[in-house]
């Protein structure tokens, strides 16, 4: 996959530094670490997520997927 979007223009790659441990904290209806970073990556980020996983996208933190199908680009 990193060598699919490594040098896309669309796609950022970011680091993980004590802001988004710091936002991962605050989110408490998340409860996998891993999924709780994405989430907080997205949310220091102000950006969405593509993702099927029901928790991330049921815990109403970010924007996801199924929120993206309702507000057509």
């Amino acid at each position: 996959m990193y060598r699919l979007i490594k040098d896309e223009p669309e796609f950022e790659i970011v680091g993980f530094g004590f802001e988004i441990l710091d936002e991962a904290i605050r989110i408490e209806d998340i409860k996998e670490i891993h999924d709780r970073i994405i989430a907080a990556t997205a949310k220091f980020y102000q950006v969405g997520v593509l993702t099927k996983d029901r928790i991330i996208s049921e815990s109403g933190e970010i924007k996801t997927l199924s929120d993206f199908k309702k507000f057509p680009l």
